[in-house]
């Protein structure tokens, strides 16, 4: 239980403004409602778990342990609502499967068994399990939920890792929901110290709960940074629906020489890939080919995607630019912009990709 009494304070603001994220994200315009509906619910959840434990009263657990131990619940919601979240914000989940309430099982069977049952021995109401297995208990059930915190992050991120390939794929600009990766890792990071302090109390046969609470705050500030990136940046509730990219079996006809060629001569001779927002229909209608086709010559003729494959053409201009603009009238930012880039960081996560160096060594070689 939480005992440092700022931190007690700190959570019925924090409460409150979960509450207050929730209202606005519900109220806020958006095509995309069901990843509005599950994150509402995780902040729900964790605006109610913040308040029953700035609320906590030590003398109330004796009479009224099944009620106490209620917010625990979060233990086996968080998970699954973080990976239905991902989904639905990336276009990957339908929205009307009734299996998706199969991940809160473990939820509802610890809130109405283990939940009770643990907590009627507690306030000695059920007799029949001693200490030691009421303590053995409640480690099984820690153990439990980092478990299932870990596998449902591990999807979460491998449903990101699948939409930002077909993003890219199909788009030849920055993804905008790179902040999902770093939230879902920095969870990941969280989890693997949480599981350190279990394992040490576990071994060392001690209650040491300050690396748990630690957990959870750092959670639900996360969980607060996402809310307040959904809220100043709608396009991200806006995302494009793509397909998952398939690779292609191994039987597959070679694709002819003549079309690779072709396509090459097109981006050298009308240089397309300057137009920072081209994206693979623009390419697709400008050569008169269905986007299936230019997709499998960039993939098997070149052996990129297509977010790479343009880039390759941009890097290329810019290296020839910047060599024949001996006196550097423009600065490498002007170039960037002028070769069809739009950012300085996506610029030079290209070069880097390409060239195996950034621009400054690079040309300096």
């Amino acid at each position: 239980m939480i005992q440092n009494q700022l931190l007690e304070i700190a959570l019925y603001p924090g409460c409150i403004q979960g509450v207050f994220l929730s209202y606005v994200l519900w109220n806020q315009k958006s095509t995309n409602r069901p990843a509005v509906l599950y994150f509402t619910i995780l902040l729900l959840t964790v605006s109610a778990l913040m308040l029953f434990r700035a609320s906590f009263q030590p003398e109330f657990v004796k009479k009224f342990s099944e009620v106490i131990l209620l917010p625990d619940a979060i233990l086996f919601l968080t998970g699954p609502l973080i990976y239905l979240f991902s989904r639905s914000l990336l276009r990957l989940d339908p929205s009307n499967t009734p299996l998706r309430w199969l991940h809160f099982i473990p939820a509802f069977f610890h809130i109405f068994f283990v939940n009770t049952w643990l907590g009627l021995h507690l306030n000695r109401t059920l007799y029949f399990l001693s200490d030691a297995q009421i303590i053995a208990a409640f480690y099984v059930i820690e153990g439990a939920a980092i478990m299932s915190m870990s596998i449902y992050l591990a999807c979460s991120l491998q449903v990101y890792y699948r939409y930002q390939s077909a993003f890219y794929q199909k788009y030849a600009s920055p993804f905008v929901g790179q902040f999902l990766q770093r939230f879902i890792l920095i969870c990941f990071v969280l989890t693997v110290f949480w599981l350190a302090s279990f394992l040490s109390n576990l071994l060392n046969h001690q209650s040491n709960y300050v690396i748990y609470t630690l957990f959870w705050v750092l959670v639900v500030a996360a969980i607060y940074f996402v809310a307040y990136k959904l809220w100043t940046t709608p396009a991200l509730l806006q995302l494009p629906v793509l397909q998952e990219i398939k690779r292609a079996p191994g039987n597959v006809e070679p694709i002819p020489v003549a079309q690779i060629e072709a396509l090459a001569r097109y981006m050298q001779d009308k240089k397309p890939f300057l137009d920072p927002e081209l994206s693979m229909g623009d390419l697709a209608d400008a050569l008169s080919l269905p986007r299936h086709q230019l997709s499998r010559i960039i993939n098997q003729g070149f052996g990129k995607n297509f977010f790479d494959f343009v880039n390759t053409f941009r890097i290329q201009t810019f290296i020839e630019m910047r060599i024949a603009d001996a006196s550097q009238q423009k600065n490498t930012l002007e170039l960037a912009y002028a070769c069809g880039f739009n950012s300085k960081s996506a610029f030079n996560r290209a070069f880097l990709k390409e060239t195996g160096k950034n621009p400054r060594d690079y040309f300096a070689t």
